[in-house]
């Protein structure tokens, strides 16, 4: 005969509950030292390909061709605002039933203008906006409608843009004005 005791089912579920516990945690754990094992590696790969990347980008920029490679060489420049007039006006286009926002702009300077934006709004005759935009008028290069190429020194760009419903049947009270919110030059090879 066995004196032995039993254990009591209770006894039993609390000790299997337990262990699976363990297992599960101690799986877990290795699970997630593995994973950080491998995100120190993968990390360490990361920073010594971008140091090598950063390090490298000198060479690149001289060998994109010119067309892209002078898109790299312009520079912000807020004070040469003063150098460009924005004019703007309201046309109807009755057959399609929409106002259409008319800009020119002049470069008055001796700089190319490579990005030039415009926050453009339409205000009421008590000087409240009805509606605001941007609208980016010079770009790096010229591709199609929304990118019309940078803006020569000297020289006058007009600009039709997009008709709006909205603002039918208001246009002869209301007035656009056009504000440069970013301009950008382009920068010398000798500078």
């Amino acid at each position: 005969m066995n004196n032995g005791t039993r254990m009591s089912p209770m006894t039993a579920l609390f000790l299997g509950v337990f262990f699976v516990g363990a297992v599960a945690i101690g799986s877990a754990a290795t699970v997630v030292l593995y994973g950080m094992r491998i995100v120190d590696t993968k990390t360490s790969a990361l920073i010594h390909f971008a140091g090598d990347t950063i390090e490298g980008l000198p060479e690149l920029v001289q060998s994109l061709p010119p067309a892209i490679g002078d898109l790299l060489h312009d520079r912000r420049a807020p004070d040469y605002a003063g150098k460009i007039t924005v004019d703007t006006k309201f046309v109807v286009d009755e057959a399609a039933e929409v106002v259409r926002p008319v800009l020119t702009i002049r470069n008055t300077g001796d700089e190319v203008v490579s990005l030039l934006a415009l926050r453009v709004a339409a205000l009421d005759a008590n000087g409240v906006p009805q509606r605001d935009w941007t609208e980016v008028v010079a770009t790096p290069l010229a591709i199609d409608d929304d990118w019309r190429g940078p803006l020569m020194p000297g020289s006058t760009r007009y600009v039709v843009l997009g008709g709006s419903r909205s603002l039918s049947g208001k246009a002869g009270t209301l007035t656009p004005v056009a504000e440069i919110s970013d301009v950008r030059v382009w920068v010398r090879e000798t500078e």
